[in-house]
């Protein structure tokens, strides 16, 4: 997997408060916010509007991207997700590549919360559906398979607030980790090693995020009385990873870094990080992405913030 296929995830939507709206993330007194490179572990009713990203490769191409996505309860702790974008390729001395992203559909089960530990695990399956984004040589060049794809996903977190030492309290770490199943196979041609059939090799991926929560620090640890902006931040590192599972294979492994600022408001949340490659086959300078998050279980607590399941 190139660095452009790495792009279109991103572009796709490649995530003081006294009182625990839970549809927020908490477990015990621990929220995890919506993080940018990876998943979070909770189900919730929410939307990515939009997620933009930029990430430069080391032959000046420039990868644009605005990722979306909306998440519904379907019950209190089953629900689902929509994931697209839109993306933009420039070349150097090439025509400039547009289109839509192939669009993605999660189900998510919160299977596990231990309050006092401040854990929480859930299980998912996201299933990537073929040819309902740009085709052609634009969507080869922006990452759209020509195959569907079928990923079951491991998600958890992990909040430090039982930990003996009171300044690591506020740190949480959360985690995601997928298997990718492709419909078809890739078959190459066994002298130019050209694919011949427009399959998929089999994939691992998934990724890490380190988190420290000033609101939790001012809540639960010590008051140092700083201006509510600052309590409501939470500093954090990501990693995503990919790598190829199965053989033959065009994909390579890749690695890329998030390191940013969140700022979680009762009803919205922004984050900011600066992306970072791993290693080359990531692409070769800083990137950027931003996220505008919204929580329609404060925004429309009577509607489309509660559960369907609810409404009748």
């Amino acid at each position: 997997m190139d660095s452009r296929f790495l792009f279109a995830a991103l572009a796709a939507g490649i995530c003081p408060f006294a009182e625990h709206a839970h549809a927020h993330g908490f477990a015990g007194d621990h929220m995890f916010i919506s993080t940018l490179l990876i998943d979070d572990p909770n189900v919730a009713d929410e939307a990515s509007l939009p997620t933009f990203s930029y990430l430069p490769q080391s032959d000046q191409t420039g990868a644009y991207g605005l990722g979306f996505e909306f998440a519904k309860r379907i019950t209190e702790n089953f629900g689902f997700a929509i994931d697209g974008g839109y993306s933009r390729l420039t070349q150097p001395g090439a025509k400039t590549a547009n289109g839509w992203n192939n669009v993605s559909v999660t189900l998510k089960y919160k299977a596990y919360v231990n309050e006092p530990h401040e854990i929480m695990v859930s299980v998912g399956v996201a299933r990537d559906f073929a040819r309902t984004g740009a085709s052609g040589r634009n969507g080869e060049l922006l990452g759209n398979e020509d195959t569907s794809s079928t990923t079951p996903t491991l998600y958890f977190g992990k909040g430090f607030g039982d930990v003996p030492v009171a300044w690591l309290r506020p740190l949480a770490l959360t985690g995601e980790l997928g298997y990718t199943i492709a419909d078809r196979k890739l078959k190459v041609d066994p002298i130019s090693r050209d694919p011949v059939n427009g399959g998929l090799s089999n994939g691992w991926s998934g990724g890490l995020s380190l988190q420290y929560s000033m609101r939790y620090l001012s809540a639960q640890v010590k008051d140092y009385g700083l201006p509510a902006f600052i309590n409501r931040l939470t500093p954090v590192v990501e990693l995503a990873w990919s790598s190829p599972a199965s053989k033959p294979t065009q994909d390579v492994t890749q690695y890329l870094w998030g390191v940013g600022v969140n700022y979680t408001a009762d009803s919205y949340a922004f984050g900011v990080e600066a992306l970072i490659p791993g290693n080359r086959n990531s692409g070769a300078h800083l990137g950027v992405i931003a996220q505008f998050h919204l929580y329609f279980d404060d925004l429309l607590p009577h509607s489309l913030g509660k559960p369907i399941a609810q409404w009748f």
